[in-house]
């Protein structure tokens, strides 16, 4: 019998991370299926993720139905435990598989049951959950959550496919009290609270051990953020976290450098000391605003977090909200976001403050960092290496480089400000010397994310752009062998799951002074000299023009197709160009590039003609002696060219 569930067809080796939870998300939209559970716990063994309910969207309230109910084990028991557990209730699971990071020592894994039949009453469904997790009261509470999804993983631990429960009998046995409903999304506002902002517990009756369902009186912790009372509102998020015994989950440590340990309050004492007690410690920028953004919602705005995608009251304190119509969705880079369909509002944690207080966005970064304990700490290494690049940021803004190096100026004078962008994510990128090429600075940054930046969707034009920086040696792409090891490994890694075949390119930013500056006006006279087009520019065009050194420089990411040389098609195609012009010439004396276009499109058609030219007409200029020159009226009469205006025409360089 099939069972309808939603699957991801995306398998991972490893724990999806940050941008690839958010897309395996909006894949799962449109991926619901009806599956035999043995091919869907085959599926999850190969790495695939799956949502054991049937939704019609992402969140709990686009619920429809439910026949399989899954539970996370991560903490304090192990496969054993469990499944004798299993055994005792007789409540048997369809199958269990351990998840990516199960070790023999630390066993993680999740067990998967299905119902006799499917559930169609969201309220009965979510009861059976509440129940299972009643009993089994080791799993992780965040499987209250219908719509939660459930990464795929290693190995089977159990399967018996034939095994079934029954909801009737599960409820009645271990009933459920109060159990919290979408339409219910305020119940907790008529539910007394203590001084601490939370709300007193609801016990869920069944089981060994009842499990605890806390709420919260959200009012405090906005009326807090709106006096910017950094000390209050750490202390509520202090106490919330010690009552429900969530450590180190509220932020991202991937982005802190170290922590400095601090004396510990009473009140911090069981708090994870990389969490609350110790000084959080960024050495750039760019981490600064990714560990604000990782920062969870939930707990900073004192919303209950076993809402999931659930509606809430919205928060922002000038909308009355009577009916539920805010919620908090993850984008792709793993930031929490804020929206209100209600007031139309929609912003990460920064925004939010400055609604919430009235304050500006230094304001609002101070107050996030006084709440938890964020410190940014430049090294004197990253403070030169920071004056270097904006002291060339002010060089380019100058307007000196247009009478100190014209053709410089020329070449990149409408392309400046995107110079100046990507001068400024390598100023928010620099790190410590550890990561770092010939002492200068290493960074990375994405063409999407600099698609954004400048609000184009043209990855062509970028692309290009980018590379006559490097052509002119205003910025350098760095090879594989000299990215940092760490670096490198990682980028690797995310490369793999992503399925890329080649990783990003990784940079760095020379001073413009005079020595650098002179050799790129150098190279800015030969691409004069050259006829250089940016329509031409690309790995080819270099290779036929200045070679295989500095394709390898210009495009590290191909060395190995640079050592290849070009493709028998494109060598084809320059052959034809070269017997074109030759035999113009020998036919009239020269040849103008709209003929050499017009004969080659009889034989290729339309398509990369005119680009083909661009590429191979420096390296046929050079082999075969001839240059290309504008006309005037002189040569015109000295050629007998007939053509209308005064077009480029190739001849022998006589």
């Amino acid at each position: 019998m099939n069972i309808k569930c939603m699957l991801d067809n995306k398998q991972y080796t490893v724990k999806p991370i940050g941008k690839e939870i958010g897309s395996i998300t909006n894949r799962l939209i449109k991926s619901s299926i009806e599956i035999d559970v043995k091919d869907l716990a085959e599926s999850l063994t190969r790495g695939q993720t799956f949502k054991p309910s049937f939704l019609n969207g992402k969140k709990e309230t686009d619920w429809i139905s439910q026949q399989l109910f899954a539970l996370d084990f991560d903490e304090n028991t192990t496969i054993e435990e469990e499944l004798n557990r299993c055994k005792e209730l007789n409540i048997l699971p369809v199958f269990g598989y351990t998840s990516f990071s199960h070790t023999p020592e630390h066993h993680k894994f999740r067990l998967v049951f299905c119902t006799d039949e499917a559930i169609t009453d969201y309220n009965i469904a979510k009861q059976l959950q509440l129940s299972l997790m009643s009993v089994f009261n080791n799993c992780d509470e965040k499987c209250k959550n219908l719509s939660r999804l459930y990464f795929g993983g290693k190995s089977l631990i159990y399967k018996n496919y034939d095994n079934r429960i029954n909801c009737n009998e599960i409820l009645e046995k271990y009933p459920i009290e109060n159990p919290l409903k979408v339409s219910d999304t305020n119940a907790q506002e008529n539910k007394p609270y203590n001084n601490k902002g939370i709300y007193n517990t609801i016990n869920l009756v069944g089981g060994k051990t009842p499990a605890n369902k806390v709420y919260y009186d959200k009012s405090i912790y906005i009326k807090t953020i709106q006096k910017l009372d950094s000390k209050t509102l750490r202390n509520l998020i202090i106490s919330r976290v010690t009552s429900e015994g969530v450590y180190g989950e509220l932020i991202n440590k991937e982005y802190i450098s170290y922590s400095i340990s601090v004396p510990k309050t009473p009140m911090s004492k069981t708090i994870d000391t990389t969490m609350f007690s110790d000084i959080l410690v960024v050495k750039n920028k760019q981490n600064l605003y990714k560990l604000i953004d990782s920062i969870d919602l939930y707990y900073f705005l004192g919303l209950d977090n076993n809402l999931g995608d659930e509606l809430f009251n919205c928060i922002l304190p000038d909308h009355e909200d009577n009916s539920p119509s805010a919620h908090i969705y993850i984008t792709d880079d793993g930031t929490q976001i804020y929206k209100c369909f209600g007031c139309e509002f929609v912003g990460g944690i920064l925004k939010l403050v400055q609604k919430i207080a009235h304050c500006n966005i230094s304001q609002s970064i101070n107050f996030i960092k006084e709440v938890y304990n964020i410190k940014l700490e430049y090294s004197e290494w990253q403070k030169e290496k920071i004056e270097i690049i904006e002291d060339n940021i002010d060089y380019l803004f100058s307007n000196k480089m247009q009478y100190e190096y014209p053709e410089l100026y020329k070449r990149i004078k409408d392309k400046i400000l995107k110079l100046n962008v990507l001068l400024d994510v390598a100023k928010r990128n620099i790190y410590d010397e550890d990561i770092s090429y010939n002492d200068n600075p290493v960074f990375f940054t994405s063409l999407n994310n600099l698609m954004s930046l400048f609000n184009t969707n043209n990855k062509k034009s970028l692309s290009k752009d980018i590379n006559l920086f490097a052509l002119l040696n205003l910025i350098e792409k760095l090879p594989e062998e000299k990215i940092p090891t760490d670096m490198l490994n990682k980028s690797k890694h995310m490369s793999a799951l992503k399925g890329y075949k080649k990783i990003p390119n990784y940079y760095i930013i020379p001073s413009y002074d005079v020595s650098v500056l002179e050799k790129s006006e150098h190279e800015a006279e030969i691409l004069k000299k050259n006829n250089f087009t940016m329509r031409g520019l690309s790995r080819e065009w270099v290779y036929r023009t200045f070679g295989e050194e500095k394709a390898n420089k210009i495009f590290p990411q191909y060395v190995y197709e640079n050592s290849k040389g070009n493709s028998k098609a494109s060598d084809k195609r320059t052959s034809d160009i070269t017997k074109i012009i030759l035999k113009l010439i020998d036919k009239k004396g020269y040849a103008t590039e709209k003929e050499v276009i017009k004969l080659l499109r009889n034989k290729y058609g339309k398509n990369n003609t005119e680009v083909q030219l661009k590429k191979s007409l420096q390296e046929i200029l050079l082999s075969y002696n001839l240059k290309r020159i504008r006309c005037n009226k002189e040569i015109k009469e000295q050629y007998g060219v007939a053509d209308n205006g005064y077009p480029f025409i190739i001849v022998k360089n006589n």
